[in-house]
């Protein structure tokens, strides 16, 4: 069922009014926001709203904070480590061997936010730094953003 032209709009309006009270960067409440955010953009306009996180727009990228997507085979679509797009996140490992990838997939839930922690390297840099992210299924796609935290497993 595709969302009404209000509902699209009313998305839209949402990430105008919305975007500039997220703090730059932040923790687990700007990423929930955030995330709550890009569920509501992708339900109004799929396509516009995936163009919207790969282009960095800034109410879908906030310092360390950007909205990854994977569609229903596991592609990742969209992250803000630019070179994981086209790769399988089913695949993906951390440096502790953890499968964090084919656990979105295999976890991810229609109107569930659910957590995990992984280490994955910051957009700027290549050493692994331990990341926790909310994710939810939005139709066919597993979409998430997290934070870069000081904590460790």
């Amino acid at each position: 069922m595709r969302p009404t032209a209000p509902f699209a709009l009313t998305a839209m309006a949402l990430i105008a009014g919305i975007a500039p009270s997220i703090a730059l960067g932040g923790g687990p409440l700007e990423a929930r926001d955030m995330l709550d955010l890009a569920v509501l953009a992708l339900k109004g306009d799929e396509a516009t709203a995936l163009e919207m996180f790969n282009k960095g727009h800034t109410a879908f990228k906030r310092g360390d904070l950007y909205v990854y997507c994977a569609d229903a085979s596991g592609k990742i679509l969209t992250h803000g480590l630019r070179a994981l797009i086209g790769r399988d996140l089913a695949a993906m490992k951390d440096k502790t061997g953890k499968e964090f990838g084919l656990y979105l997939l295999n976890e991810a839930r229609f109107g569930q936010v659910k957590f995990v922690g992984y280490y994955l390297p910051k957009p700027d840099g290549t050493r692994e730094v331990y990341k926790e992210d909310y994710f939810t299924k939005v139709e066919k796609l597993t979409c998430g953003v997290g934070y870069y935290s000081t904590k460790t497993e």
